[in-house]
């Protein structure tokens, strides 16, 4: 009888990576049969702090680092000291001479042949991450894990406005993925990972995005009675309603859109129409440009 390999999210440990990606790459690459690669990582900080490659940089692999602030880069070029390793200042962007093709093609390592292909591309920028993948164009990674905004549902199609730091949804960067020959193979809390299927044997089992093993971060929803609801995904365990909610991702703090004492469906007709004038004075208030030209969301 053939044993069955474990499920990759069973790998999940950290070295420096956020939430496990370092165990499950690891295992990734122990069957893929790989154990000196090539790395890229850009949205890089300083190297190690919550990086996806610094663990494959300490067994010995190459690769690029790029980084756009400054300070940062002099950080890596401390942590980050090898000659098969080249820190990059730069923004990587979506278009134009700033595309990852661009930079890596014109780097150092890759114009002196060290470097000509890519074993693990790390995408973690909080914004254009899919359409950076989607403009490269001179190298085919075997694995790339990319940052998505894990608040947004599975079945909801969405990708970054150019410029802005909405996130992409797992549902946008996973068709574009299955679009282009990868396949699925594990997430994170705020990451997927995929493989290339085009690689002969490929060993890895590939997932559907609704597959039950996979984890994706916390949901943020509304309950039918206005509470703004927060819940981690594929857990049974009980949701949360606080008082003040933590933004997610910058740390600010708000109120529940709807006071508590209205936060309820059976209040009478009365009732119903003193929360609606009280909430279109604070509106007012608040927001009196959005509220006078009418641009306000009406689900």
């Amino acid at each position: 009888m053939t044993n069955t390999p474990l499920p990759l999210g069973q790998f999940r440990t950290n070295a420096y990576s956020q939430a496990g990606e370092d165990g499950i790459l690891t295992e990734i690459f122990d069957r893929l049969g790989v154990d000196q690669g090539t790395f890229c990582e850009f949205g890089a900080w300083d190297g190690k702090h919550l990086s996806n490659t610094f663990a494959f940089y300490k067994k010995g692999w190459g690769g690029w680092y790029i980084e756009g602030e400054a300070a940062r880069v002099e950080d890596l070029k401390r942590n980050a000291d090898r000659p098969n390793v080249e820190n990059i200042q730069a923004w990587v962007m979506r278009s134009g001479a700033g595309t990852l093709d661009n930079i890596l093609t014109d780097s150092k390592l890759y114009r002196d042949g060290t470097l000509t292909n890519l074993d693990l591309l790390s995408i973690d920028i909080d914004s254009d991450d899919l359409a950076i993948w989607k403009s490269v164009k001179a190298f085919r990674p075997k694995v790339v894990i990319i940052e998505i905004n894990p608040t947004i549902p599975i079945d909801v199609f969405f990708e970054n406005p150019e410029g802005e730091f909405k996130g992409n949804s797992a549902r946008s960067t996973y068709e574009f993925a299955r679009s282009q020959g990868y396949g699925l193979v594990a997430t994170t809390a705020c990451n997927m990972i995929f493989v290339d299927l085009r690689l002969p044997d490929q060993p890895l089992p590939i997932l559907d995005l609704t597959d039950v093993s996979l984890v994706f971060g916390t949901r943020y929803f509304f309950g039918f009675d206005g509470s703004l609801i927060i819940k981690q995904a594929n857990d049974e365990g009980p949701h949360q309603v606080p008082d003040i909610i933590r933004v997610p991702w910058n740390g600010a703090r708000f109120a529940q859109p709807v006071a508590r004492t209205f936060r309820t469906t059976s209040h009478g007709k009365w009732m119903r129409r003193l929360w609606h004038f009280l909430s279109r004075i604070r509106l007012t208030l608040m927001h009196p440009i959005a509220t006078l030209t009418g641009s306000v969301h009406r689900s």
